[in-house]
């Protein structure tokens, strides 16, 4: 049955077609993977730069330096 050279050379080209289907499925599931990652980073970035904006412009409000700057912006809307 499994013995013949047809056979053994069938069976040899089904398991080559797996293991490439397999190894496909595995470089898809990386580049996915990657794809999620720099998503990820760049949303990070963003969110440490607005977040570093706000304390910066927290740290210049509580110290009174950018009075002069508040009351020229209240008095463009007022």
């Amino acid at each position: 049955m499994f013995g013949s050279p047809e056979n053994r050379e069938k069976r040899r080209k089904e398991r080559a077609e797996k293991a490439e289907k397999r190894r496909q499925w595995r470089i898809e599931k990386i580049n996915a993977l990657k794809e999620k990652f720099y998503a990820v980073a760049a949303k990070r970035k963003w969110l440490v730069f607005m977040m570093g904006l706000g304390i910066i412009i927290y740290f210049i409000i509580t110290s009174g330096g950018g009075a002069g700057v508040i009351d020229k912006i209240k008095g463009l809307f007022f």
